[in-house]
């Protein structure tokens, strides 16, 4: 894998003002899958861009969640059985560039939060922190679960999707290949935990090639 592939991922507009060049690269130490973390990175931005009017959150917080996009599936590199509380102890020996250790801590838990429970406080990695801290991992591990289970084929078959809002309804209308029925059931399966947050019922359909 070469640089190209995070190359192509800048020629979002928004890439130019938050540059992960760095993240990147320490995301491709790992070695597992780049394509998918990039496509992840993508499905989660542009869920979060799309969505401010509902989680009305800032830069600071598309930040932590691009990074924890890029770095939620190290975990692979030390074992699959619980790949993402490897991924969240691999995340906070790092001196992420860019970040404080504080904001560390929250891309570690947001990547932890990916997949299995759902953040509690009474986790021994959230008890700490504050109540602030904790809605924010799960406002973006809300946004990154969903964005995960629409690349469950690691085929980047997704191409580009429209989020539509009707009353307390979310349809997250996806255009992609053939193949990506089971990205589409795979992100309605992981959909509980946005549900949960943001209090809306989320319909991931097909839209269309």
């Amino acid at each position: 894998m070469t640089d190209a592939l995070f190359e192509d991922a800048l020629e979002d507009e928004a890439d130019v003002n938050h540059p992960m060049a760095e993240i990147f690269q320490l995301m491709l130490s790992f070695g597992w899958e780049p394509d998918h973390a990039v496509q992840v990175r993508k499905l989660a931005l542009t869920l979060f861009d799309q969505l401010k009017d509902l989680h009305r959150l800032e830069d600071r917080e598309r930040r932590i969640l691009e990074a924890a996009a890029l770095l939620h599936d190290i975990g692979f590199s030390v074992s699959e059985t619980k790949h993402h509380k490897h991924s969240y102890r691999l995340i906070r020996a790092q001196k992420l560039p860019g970040f404080t250790a504080d904001e560390v801590e929250l891309i570690a838990n947001v990547a932890r939060y990916h997949r299995k429970a759902h953040p509690k406080k009474k986790h021994a990695n959230l008890s700490q922190l504050s109540r602030k801290e904790r809605v924010v991992i799960s406002e973006l591990s809300g946004i990154l679960r969903l964005a995960d289970g629409m690349d469950r084929s690691h085929l980047s078959s997704v191409k580009e999707l429209q989020c539509r809002m009707e009353d307390d309804q979310l349809f997250v209308e996806v255009r992609g290949n053939l193949e990506v029925g089971l990205d589409i059931m795979a992100g309605n399966r992981k959909r509980d935990l946005f549900e949960q947050i943001y209090g809306v019922k989320v319909v991931v359909k097909w839209a269309g090639s």
